[in-house]
Order: C-alpha cells, then sequence, then structure tokens
C-alpha cells in the first residue's frame, strides 16, 4: 500500500507542473545556497568567522523553514477537492499524509539530484579544463584549483535539514487534513 501511496504521490506532483517547476527551482537555489553556508561555516576558520557568516547560515534555515511550510500549504490549499474525493472512496487520514508527504519529499528529492549533478559536472569540467597541457602560468597548482565547489557533508546536512523541514512543514498542516470532510468533493469550489 505504501508504494502504491508514494506512486500516487508523484503522479499527483508531477500533474501540476507549473508549481512543481517553481518549487523545484526554488529548493534548488535554496540548496545549493544552504550548502554553500554549511561549508563556510563547517570548514572555515572557527577564529576568523564572522557574524555575518553566522546570519546567512541562520537565514537560509528559517528560510528553508518558511518555505516548506509554503509549500505544504500551498499543495494542501490547492488539493482539497481531490484529498476530499480520497477520503469518499475509503482512504484514510494517514494515507492522505503519506500522499502529500511523498509529493512534498518528490520535489526535495528531484531539487537535490538536480544540485549533485550541477556540482558534479562543473567540478568534471574545471578539472578537465585544469588537466589540459597548457603554456599559460599559474596553472601548475593542479590540484588546489580542481577542488570541489562543495564538499559532500555540507551537501548531506543540507538534504537532511529539508527533509526535516519538509515533515516540519507537513505536520503544521496536518490538522488541515483532519479538518477536511468528504461533502467537500461534492461541492463546487469557487
Amino acid at each position: 500500500m505504501g508504494l502504491r501511496l508514494i506512486g500516487k504521490s508523484i503522479k499527483m506532483a508531477m500533474r501540476s507542473r507549473r508549481r512543481f517547476i517553481v518549487f523545484t527551482l526554488m529548493y534548488t537555489v535554496l540548496m545549493a545556497w544552504m550548502a554553500s553556508n554549511f561549508e563556510s561555516f563547517i570548514y572555515g576558520d572557527p577564529a576568523t568567522r564572522t557574524n555575518q557568516e553566522i546570519l546567512m547560515l541562520a537565514i537560509s534555515i528559517v528560510s528553508t523553514l518558511i518555505l516548506s511550510i509554503l509549500y505544504a500549504w500551498i499543495v494542501i490549499n490547492y488539493r482539497k477537492r481531490e484529498i476530499a474525493t480520497l477520503k469518499c472512496i475509503g482512504y484514510t487520514n494517514a494515507n492522505i499524509r503519506t500522499i502529500i508527504i511523498g509529493e512534498l519529499m518528490w520535489v526535495t528529492l528531484i531539487s537535490f539530484i538536480l544540485v549533485a549533478e550541477v556540482l558534479i559536472h562543473t567540478t568534471a569540467a574545471v578539472t578537465y579544463f585544469y588537466s589540459q597541457p597548457s603554456n599559460f602560468p599559474g596553472l601548475e597548482d593542479y590540484s588546489i584549483k580542481t577542488r570541489p565547489l562543495l564538499s559532500i557533508w555540507p551537501i548531506v546536512i543540507t538534504l537532511a535539514m529539508f527533509v526535516v523541514a519538509q515533515i516540519l512543514g507537513i505536520l503544521v498542516m496536518y490538522s488541515k487534513i483532519l479538518k477536511l470532510r468528504p461533502i467537500v468533493a461534492l461541492r463546487i469550489l469557487k
């Protein structure tokens, strides 16, 4: 039952193309920005760490939480009729919660894959460029110039933060799912 619900949630997410694309792009940019902030916070020198670095990390974490709650709210508000219809045909609140969580996690996963792909291809392109024999001065220090843009741990921490933020977003909006009555599916929404 769980895999069928996850498959249904992916189909529902892909059906709303504009919202899916917009939030995937917003999550991708926010994920890259947060991973960059984590990179400078984790691998930076604690003695020279500025308040601006800490502030940027805090802003990226808070904006992730706000965007996750906003996206959960938008999904639930735009899917009222579908949720009510699913309740009419026998879906439980837990099933509907699984569908909504699956849709939110699908956007997060696609955003993570986009960030990882861009980082992998950028690192490969830079490594290829600097590995070519050239007569340009200053290209002798190959290992420093071909360092990846971001290390793996800031990206993993960022993914974990996004998953937690998505779960918090759905928990905040779960009361709205519980209150939605099946009769809403029979009314014409204006």
